[in-house]
């Protein structure tokens, strides 16, 4: 595109703003005359500043770059959601939302000049598994710097050949140098339902990645398989599922939620934007026990169905808080060549709270690299005379039979899975792609292993002897602290009068990584089970590999082979 063209688009950019603009005031009286005075007033001053600065400034101005910034400028003001969707963007979201390719498994975007990771990688993707966030500044791709590249430019390096490999660095708010990452490209398959099976005595579980158009559907699909396999109970798995469409959240709650039934609703400053969605059909689950299982990354539709499960006392939560995404968002086309995501409404799921967490503007998503402890706790009763707030919470709701359940930071699960931060050794393993390399070599290399396979004090064994041969290393959180403090000791000229104690400090440090890997042992059996069961049968056995070392679906199970204490979860707290 030309110039001039880029400049044209821009213009018409801005005046259907306007138009826009004059349209909303006309239809809601709510913003009034006043209102839409100052409306037009600083539209004109945005012109004029425009104008002036792009015929008198000192240098010349790139027009295109210069109304971008000033765009950008005024959504950075909003929430982090309402953004300028352009060509690029529109076309990466729909390859992702249908399709496969070769790839890592995330969206881009471009923030800043910066390819950036907008939200949560798919489940069980490689982005995922070595520890890609949302918010994750793409600033190489195999050495090549990414900086003012277009998404599409982007896109095209982190694509590729299934298996191949590609590097990335990465700048990550809260860390003072890139990280580094290996990662190998897989088939990237954008479906709904990851998993349906019957994992024990009549308890099925399915797994919902994502919320498409079909997602309803998918889901009642696999439940009426799972009820000719003896279904008598369910376990909806939606962790790290980032969600997707709103109509697709009312679809899926619809199976299980008696018809009638308030779902959600939306509210914003128009008058269209102010709705109710009930259930229209009868569900297919009827009254069977059910548990979902959320996380810190279970976000937006992912929310409207666990808060409207946990409002109506439908099922138990189990898992950890969600991430806190209440609001909708309208695409409005502004031209041929860009959109406006615009947040147009908060939603409300059926007690009338909010579950928008009100520092999601500001903070980061919480990183779901962890690994779980044993046990499940009851979320926390507030005492007699503290039911309207809380320091950690808003304003109290009650559910269907008179639970306490509060408005924002996402959704609390019933059960709350403490959770362990995984050790810096864990986390290089994963950067570094080390189980899932072995996993390749050993799975060809084993082709008698049968699904029911362990993890034997040999393939550990050989996994180091692996690490050693790839010459795996890492710094540990005390050798970076030691090298920040070589560094500012030799600026101030005093490092040689502490090399002796810095020497022993090593030594100390040196000795104590040489146990990381026997203190990692379990978490390397897992991820050993998971990537060989991947390698031989497929994502499907992945999941089933899982399990074994996973504590939140077996506390859900735990709950729903007890009536009892799955009643006693969903009856109200003593008065």
């Amino acid at each position: 595109m030309t110039v001039n063209k880029k400049l044209a688009t821009l213009i018409i950019c801005t005046l259907s703003l306007v138009l826009l603009t004059g349209w909303m005031t006309g239809r809601v009286s709510a913003f009034g005359t006043d209102y839409y005075f100052e409306v037009q007033r600083n539209i004109e001053i945005f012109g004029r500043v425009y104008q002036e600065i792009s015929k008198k400034y000192v240098e010349e101005v790139d027009p295109e770059n210069f109304m971008k910034a000033g765009i950008e400028g005024m959504l950075a003001t909003l929430d982090p959601y309402t953004v300028l969707v352009e060509k690029e963007d529109s076309q990466e979201l729909q390859i992702m939302s249908s399709g496969k390719y070769g790839g890592l498994g995330m969206r881009i975007g471009l923030r800043g000049n910066w390819p950036t990771v907008v939200e949560p990688p798919f489940d069980g993707t490689p982005a995922i598994k070595a520890g890609i966030r949302e918010g994750d500044r793409i600033i190489e791709v195999d050495g090549e710097g990414t900086k003012d590249m277009s998404v599409n430019g982007v896109a095209g390096l982190l694509r590729g050949e299934i298996g191949s490999e590609v590097f990335l660095k990465i700048e990550r708010a809260g860390e003072s140098a890139p990280i580094e990452f290996r990662l190998v490209r897989a088939e990237i398959v954008v479906t709904d339902v990851a998993y349906s099976g019957i994992i024990k005595d009549g308890i099925g579980l399915i797994r919902l990645s994502h919320f498409s158009r079909n997602a309803g559907k998918d889901i009642e699909k696999s439940i009426r398989k799972l009820k000719e396999q003896g279904l008598n109970s369910l376990i909806l798995d939606l962790r790290s599922n980032p969600g997707g469409l709103l109509d697709a959240a009312i679809n899926v709650s619809e199976n299980f939620i008696k018809k009638g039934k308030l779902i959600v609703s939306t509210e914003g400053r128009t008058t269209g934007s102010v709705q109710k969605y009930h259930a229209e059909k009868d569900p297919i689950l009827e009254d069977m026990p059910l548990a979902v299982l959320v996380n810190g990354y279970s976000a937006s539709a992912s929310e409207i169905v666990s808060g409207a499960i946990q409002d109506l006392d439908r099922g138990v939560i189990v898992g950890r808080r969600t991430f806190g995404k209440g609001l909708v968002q309208t695409v409005i086309p502004i031209t041929g060549e860009a959109a406006l995501k615009i947040t147009t409404a908060k939603y409300l799921v059926p007690s009338g709270r909010s579950i928008q967490d009100p520092k999601r503007f500001l903070a980061n998503p919480e990183d779901i690299l962890f690994r779980y402890s044993g046990a499940g706790k009851p979320d926390k009763k507030l005492k007699p005379g503290k039911d309207e707030e809380n320091a950690d919470e808003g304003a109290a709701f009650l559910t269907e039979h008179g639970r306490k359940v509060y408005s924002s930071h996402g959704v609390v699960p019933d059960v709350e899975i403490e959770s362990i931060p995984l050790s810096r050794f864990e986390l290089e393993l994963l950067r570094k792609t080390m189980p899932f390399q072995f996993a390749v070599v050993y799975a060809a290399n084993h082709p008698e292993l049968t699904r029911d396979f362990e993890v034997t004090e040999a393939m550990i064994s050989e996994f180091q002897d692996f690490l050693t041969k790839k010459g795996f290393q890492y710094k540990s959180e005390g050798e970076i602290a030691l090298g920040k403090l070589s560094e500012l000791a030799e600026h101030g000229a005093y490092l040689a009068s502490i090399s002796t104690s810095m020497d022993e400090i090593q030594n100390v440090l040196a000795a104590r990584k040489t146990v990381q890997f026997d203190e990692s042992l379990e978490f390397i059996r897992q991820e050993l089970k998971q990537e060989i069961a991947a390698k031989l049968w497929g994502s499907k056995a992945e999941t089933e590999a899982t399990f074994e070392f996973d504590p939140v679906a077996r506390k859900a199970i735990e709950i729903l082979s007890d009536p009892e204490t799955y009643r006693q979860i969903l009856s109200p707290a003593e008065k």
